[in-house]
């Protein structure tokens, strides 16, 4: 039955459904913690799978790059493409080279900006943002670590 037909109004008070006094007994308290519970052993089964699957791979050597530029490499025994940049003397960076607006190959480096020269697409060097053009994300970014002469990546 309906409050119009009870009351003669589309809801009231008298007759709406009542939330129980503990809310953790109802059917939706109860639902929704048993989502959270599910959600964070998901979670946290992901991450563990993602963590045991990434490995790490000499990239480049610290010398291959010259500071403000950017180098395209293809990690030894994989088909794996990334643009690994050097802003400046210490730092270096690993980014998807695709272009989140259509994913074509970036094409190249003006000042501290990765490009796309299909659509005008910019990025910056150190933190892959979007700078310009009609890029909709940032480029993906991957773990770098520079070891003696050896710039590593994480995959």
């Amino acid at each position: 039955m309906t409050c119009e037909n009870l009351c003669g109004t589309v809801v009231c008070e008298e007759h709406a459904p009542q939330e129980p006094k503990n809310a953790l007994l109802s059917r939706r308290g109860l639902l929704g913690a048993f989502a959270g519970v599910a959600a964070t052993i998901g979670f946290t089964a992901l991450g563990g799978s993602a963590m045991a699957a990434s490995k790490t791979y000499i990239a480049c050597k610290t010398t291959d790059i010259k500071v403000g530029g950017a180098k395209l490499v293809t990690l030894a025994g994989t088909t794996v493409q990334l643009v690994i940049t050097r802003p400046n003397n210490t730092s270096y960076h690993a980014f998807s080279p695709y272009c989140t607006h259509r994913m074509t190959m970036l094409s190249g480096i003006s000042g501290t900006n990765l490009i796309c020269q299909r659509h005008g697409a910019s990025y910056n060097t150190t933190t892959g943002a979007v700078t310009g053009g009609p890029a909709p994300t940032p480029l993906k970014r991957f773990a770098t670590t520079v070891s003696g002469t050896s710039v590593k990546v994480t995959v």
